[in-house]
C-alpha cells in the first residue's frame, strides 16, 4: 500500500472463527476443490516454482495472512462453489483482488484458501447510459485510458495500480472527488457472493440495506465479482495540469502555512499530495508537492505561482491526459508507489482543517526519527481534497463511510526492515497521530478505512451512528463472521 492512495483488495478478507476440522498440512485441497471448478479456474500451491508469478502478490508483507493454497476462480459459480465447499470443511478463506490490504487482522487468517480474483477482468463502457462495469481483477490504469478515449471520467485514486473495486468499497478518496465525489458516489450496483454462497445483486433497488453497507464497509459482507459505476463527461476535454515541486526541509513551516491559507478557498478542480521524507543518501530533509488541476494552464497558474513563491529547488508544470496523471506525478516517479513485497504499514489521520503549527512539529519529529534509524525509510504524506461534492450527496445516497468531511488525509507510510522494529515504529507514530487528531477539527482520531492501521476500532472505521444497523446486517448476511478480518464489524453492537 505504499502509494499516495492506498486502497484495499477487492472481494476482501474472510475469516473462519472455528478451528479447522482437520490437519491443514495434510489436506488434499485438490481433491476437495477441483471437481467443482470450471475449466477456466486453477489451483496453485506455495511450493510450486511459478507460484509467485501465477497469483497476485501482496504489496505489503507486514502481518500478512497464511495460505496453504490459492484458487483462481473464473466464474461467479466458481466463487460460489469455493465458499460453499470451504464452509463444508470449515476451511478459512481470504479473497484478494489487487493485494493492497494491510491491517493486523489479516495475520489472523491462518491455514487458509486464498481466493485470487485476478481472472475477473470484465470491462464494459456504455457511453449512452454513462456506465462502466468492471470485475475485481481490474486496477485503475486498466480502464482509465479507455474512458479518456471516449471523453469520460470517473473518480479514482492517486496510484494507478490500485484495484478499483477494493478502493471503492472503502470509499475511494482521490484527487478528482471535488468534482464528482467519492468512488462510492459513482457506484450504482454490485454483484457479490455472500458468506452462505448465494449470488446476489445490491443496488438502490435491490437489497438496498446491503448496498448501503457495501459503500464503506464492503469488506464485511461478501466477495464482489462485478461492479457498475456512473461515468461522467471529462472536464477540460480530459486534460489537466500536473505540477511537481521539490523543496529542502527549510521550507517546512512555510509550506504548511500555505496549505492552511487555502482552507476556505481550496478549488474543486485540484487534487494535491504533499510528502515529507528523509533523503538518506544526501543526509537531508526534503518536502515535495504534486498537484493536478482539471482545467487550463491559465486557471491553474495562480496555484502554481504560490508553490513557486516558496522557493522550490526544482519544479515543473505540464498539461497531460488525466489517465496519465498518477504515473507522471512526482517528476515521473508515480510508478514507485506500486512496488510489491515490501514491509510497511500506514496509520493515518483524517482532518477537516489544516493546522500549520502542528504539521510543522510533526514533520520535524518524523525527520528526527528517520535520521537516527538507518533501517527506516518511511514517509509522511498528506492528500488534500475539496469536499463540496462529497458533502452534497443526499443522506440516503451516502452509504456507510463516515469521512465525507475530510479535507485532508495524513498518512505515515512506515517502510522498514521487519517485525523486530514493529513496536518501536508504533511507539513513534502513535503520539504523532494523537497530535494531528487533537488539532484536526474533530477533537478525536478519525481515519479512512483504506488507510487504517487496525487499532482504531469500529466506531472510527464506520462511525458510531452506523454500527447498530451494520451489526444487524452483519448478523443477517454473515452470522458466522467469515468476512472482515482486517476491520471487523462486531456482530453484537449496542
Amino acid at each position: 500500500m505504499h502509494s499516495y492512495l492506498a486502497a484495499f483488495v477487492a472481494g476482501f478478507p474472510l475469516l473462519a472463527t472455528a478451528q479447522s476440522l482437520f490437519d491443514a498440512r495434510s489436506t488434499n485441497y485438490t481433491a476437495i476443490f477441483a471437481s467443482g471448478l470450471s475449466s477456466g479456474a486453477s489451483i496453485h500451491f506455495p511450493n510450486q516454482p511459478d507460484y509467485n508469478t501465477s497469483i497476485v502478490q501482496r504489496y505489503s508483507t507486514w502481518d500478512q495472512p497464511d495460505f496453504f493454497v490459492t484458487i483462481k476462480p473464473a466464474t461467479d459459480q466458481d466463487v460460489q462453489y469455493v465458499i460453499k465447499t470451504a464452509n463444508r470443511y470449515n476451511i478459512p478463506f481470504l479473497a484478494t483482488g489487487g493485494g493492497h490490504g494491510s491491517e493486523p487482522g489479516f495475520a489472523k487468517v491462518k491455514n487458509a484458501v486464498n481466493i485470487d480474483l485476478s481472472n475477473f477482468r470484465e470491462k464494459k463502457i456504455d457511453t449512452k447510459a454513462n456506465r462502466l462495469t468492471i470485475g475485481p481483477g481490474m486496477a485503475f490504469f486498466e480502464f482509465e485510458k479507455d474512458l479518456y478515449d471516449v471523453g469520460k471520467h470517473i473518480p479514482v485514486g492517486n496510484a494507478y495500480c490500485v484495484n478499483m473495486i477494493g478502493a471503492t468499497i472503502g470509499a475511494a478518496h482521490g484527487p478528482y472527488q471535488g468534482m464528482h465525489g467519492l468512488g462510492i458516489d459513482a457506484l450504482r450496483s454490485v454483484r457479490l457472493v455472500t458468506a452462505s454462497g448465494d449470488i446476489v445483486t445490491a443496488s438502490d433497488t435491490q437489497n438496498k440495506d446491503l448496498f448501503w453497507a457495501v459503500r464503506g464497509a464492503g469488506a464485511n459482507f461478501g466477495i464482489i465479482t462485478s461492479a457498475t459505476y456512473e461515468i461522467y463527461d471529462a472536464p477540460n476535454g480530459g486534460n489537466l495540469v500536473e505540477a511537481d515541486f521539490a523543496y529542502n526541509g527549510s521550507v517546512n513551516a512555510a509550506l504548511w502555512q500555505l496549505l492552511e491559507s487555502w482552507d476556505e478557498t481550496y478549488p474543486r478542480e485540484m487534487g494535491l499530495t504533499m510528502v515529507a521524507s528523509f533523503n538518506r543518501a544526501a543526509n537531508a530533509t526534503s518536502l515535495s508537492a504534486s498537484m493536478s488541476f482539471f482545467g487550463t494552464k491559465e486557471q491553474a497558474q495562480p496555484w502554481v505561482d504560490q508553490f513557486v513563491a516558496i522557493g522550490p529547488t526544482r519544479w515543473q508544470s505540464q498539461t497531460i491526459p488525466w489517465w496519465n496523471a498518477s504515473q507522471a506525478q512526482g517528476f515521473g516517479t508515480g510508478s514507485n508507489s506500486c512496488r510489491k513485497g515490501v514491509y510497511n504499514n500506514h496509520p493515518s489521520v483524517g482532518t477537516k482543517q489544516t493546522n500549520a503549527e502542528t504539521y510543522t512539529k510533526v514533520v520535524q519529529q518524523h525527520w528526527d526519527f528517520a535520521a537516527s534509524r538507518p533501517w527506516f525509510n518511511g514517509i509522511m504524506f498528506l492528500q488534500r481534497f475539496n469536499t463540496t461534492a462529497t458533502l452534497a450527496v443526499p443522506k440516503d445516497k451516502q452509504g456507510v463511510y463516515p469521512g465525507r468531511e475530510f479535507g485532508s488525509l495524513i498518512v505515515f507510510q512506515n517502510f522498514y526492515d521487519g517485525p523486530a522494529h514493529d513496536t518501536e515504529v508504533y511507539n513513534y507514530q502513535n503520539p504523532l497521530r494523537a497530535q494531528l487528531a487533537a488539532t484536526s477539527g474533530f477533537g478525536k482520531l478519525r481515519t479512512y478505512i483504506n488507510y487504517a492501521y487496525g487499532d482504531e476500532g469500529p466506531e472510527v472505521w464506520y462511525g458510531k451512528e452506523n454500527l447498530p444497523k451494520l451489526s444487524q446486517l452483519k448478523r443477517k448476511w454473515d452470522p458466522l463472521n467469515k468476512f472482515g478480518a482486517g476491520n471487523p464489524i462486531p456482530l453484537n453492537y449496542s
